[in-house]
């Protein structure tokens, strides 16, 4: 990531070419840790430039106050680098920037990291730990006109807890109480201090519970692909697999209190359109032709071309992600069970030489299984998974695996060959041909298996694939890490059927924790369990790269926020 000082002298000269607001520097300011007083003075300067070379009601004055100024309407092209999942949040298998347009949480994350109200006006957690209550807006409803109530939430979390795709996150949860109309309760069964990290996120949106019951039973799978009623400023219009999602401007949308949005009234865009565009070549070039506005996940080679483009503007921010590789414990027959094979697996990867050939630099090895850009990153891990290919060798071979004619190692006449699920998009396609030839080197031989997104979920729930090859993102990746590994989910996401006894006591100890000291303990705890015994082998992270044209005003990805929100964009 660039310097504090190289990031405002970019901002400072784009103001100083009419690229952004005022308003616009600002922000992206405070995503990069510049201060406000800094860029208040650095800006001052150029406004005093300007009144010198041209007086007070010159023009360029005048181009100032008509770029200050948020038009209404017109349409947001977004590119984004994944197909799209069904916009359900009980069930998705993913979420994705439409959530934050047609949903809600009763908190959000600022650009500090900061939990600030959304739904909620306010909450507290109780000195034991073992409650967290809600104070909700007054006045809030769903798109369909329906009260947004405390008994609208308390059905969402029972939902979840029954029958959410990532229930696991509300296993400490007891129960969920809607005293009055206004108040919900969260009763804990133990301490657990990481729950406000778990309701900000997509998977905990707030939708209209009697619109998706009603929605389920007409036609089962229906909501969040036919029928979506959230609180969200944007409602929505249409979701077309393999292509795009359109959503469009909620007039009587009754406002948000999210405190750095500039505006708190209804969207300023009438609608939003998001493009899947699987080829990533393509995702660059489109921005630069004006085809799309807005862009996520360039392909790395094409950041810094992007970077340097005058007509657009670029955020890189350490992603909370990571790509991962399993295997199923259940096939003895290949000792995926045997520690020594998982690890003989993961000292054939060459990470250092994915992040240079495949991401051009733009992103870091993984040694355990979180990025260094979570705070609670243990560098301890950087002992376990160095590549060492000799070391794969005699690791299989303690095991009693031996090369056969073809290379490939053997061991009771079953060769060490099995299939991994590919998801169909060109990146993932080609880590997963640079993951078989790397494991090619030790004698395994692995078969990509390249699927359209909804037929890869499927295989990864369903089929209980041999291995798997996915990439995750979560703003706390320690809580998404655990289900895939931890044998309380084992079959859907633990799709390696892993179950190890240290990792396990990890995760208990993370989901026990009563403050922040002992979060941090459990924390460092679980990422040695898994560096070490590798119930998932990590592999890479990937930096993140937002772009938008100068056309685009208020669009503000941050660090801390999965996807940015629309209530500020408009179109010059």
């Amino acid at each position: 990531m660039r310097s504090r000082d190289e990031s405002l002298h970019t901002l400072v000269d784009d103001y100083r070419q009419a690229r952004i607001s005022r308003r616009e520097a600002f922000k992206r300011a405070a995503v990069v840790g510049i201060g406000s007083s800094a860029i208040a003075a650095a800006l001052l300067s150029v406004r005093t430039e300007r009144m010198s070379a041209a007086g007070s009601s010159g023009p360029g004055t005048t181009l100032r106050r008509l770029q200050d100024e948020p038009v209404q309407g017109g349409t947001l092209r977004e590119g984004y680098d994944l197909d799209f999942s069904k916009m359900d949040p009980l069930l998705t298998n993913w979420y994705d920037p439409a959530f934050s347009a047609l949903y809600e949480n009763p908190i959000v994350n600022d650009p500090e990291g900061n939990k600030v109200p959304q739904i909620a006006e306010s909450w507290e957690v109780s000195e034991d730990g073992m409650t967290l209550t809600l104070h909700l807006r007054e006045g809030l409803t769903f798109h369909s006109g329906a009260p947004l109530t405390a008994a609208s939430i308390k059905a969402v979390y029972d939902d979840i807890k029954e029958g959410g795709v990532l229930n696991g996150f509300f296993a400490p949860v007891e129960s969920t109480d809607a005293p009055d109309d206004l108040t919900v309760v969260v009763n804990m069964a133990h301490p657990y201090y990481d729950i406000l990290n778990v309701i900000d996120t997509g998977y905990w949106s707030i939708y209209n519970p009697d619109a998706r019951d009603a929605a389920e039973a007409e036609e089962p799978g229906s909501f969040g692909q036919q029928t979506i009623d959230g609180s969200g400023p944007f409602t929505f219009q249409e979701w077309v697999p393999g292509s795009h999602v359109v959503v469009n401007k909620w007039a009587d949308y009754p406002g948000s209190i999210v405190p750095y949005f500039t505006n708190q009234g209804p969207a300023y865009l009438d609608s939003i359109r998001w493009n899947f565009i699987g080829e990533a070549a393509q995702r660059a070039i489109q921005i630069e032709n004006g085809e799309i506005d807005t862009l996520r996940g360039p392909a790395a080679q094409d950041v810094e071309r992007l970077r340097s483009n005058p007509d657009l503007n670029l955020i890189s921010l350490n992603e909370w992600s990571g790509y991962i590789f399993g295997v199923n414990f259940t096939r003895t027959d290949l000792d995926f069970h045997e520690v020594k094979m998982r690890q003989a697996l993961s000292h054939a990867f060459n990470r250092e030489a994915i992040v240079q050939g495949l991401l051009f630099g733009q992103g870091e090895p993984l040694y355990g299984p979180i990025t260094t850009a979570d705070r609670y990153y243990t560098p301890d891990v950087e002992q376990f998974n160095q590549y060492d290919p000799e070391l794969s060798k005699s690791l299989l071979a303690e095991l009693g695996w031996t090369p056969g004619d073809d290379g490939i190692v053997e061991k009771n006449g079953v060769k060490l060959s099995f299939a991994m699920p590919v998801q169909d998009e060109s990146f993932n396609e080609q880590l997963g041909t640079v993951i078989q030839d790397q494991l090619k080197q030790i004698g395994v031989d692995v078969q990509p298996q390249i699927l359209d997104r909804g037929s890869y979920f499927g295989a990864l729930q369903n089929d209980n694939p041999d291995s798997y090859f996915f990439y995750y993102l979560w703003p706390v990746p320690i809580d998404i890490v655990t289900l895939f590994v931890g044998s309380a989910t084992k079959g859907n996401p633990n799709w390696g059927q892993a179950e190890v006894a240290e990792v396990d006591a990890a995760i208990e100890a993370w989901q026990n924790a009563a403050n922040e000291e002992e979060l941090a303990a459990a924390g460092a705890q679980f990422q040695l369990a898994v560096a070490e015994t590798l119930p998932t082998i990590p592999l890479v992270n990937r930096y993140a790269f937002w772009v938008s044209r100068n056309n685009v005003n208020g669009y503000l990805p941050h660090q801390y926020m999965l996807y940015p929100f629309y209530n500020d964009v408009w179109l010059s």
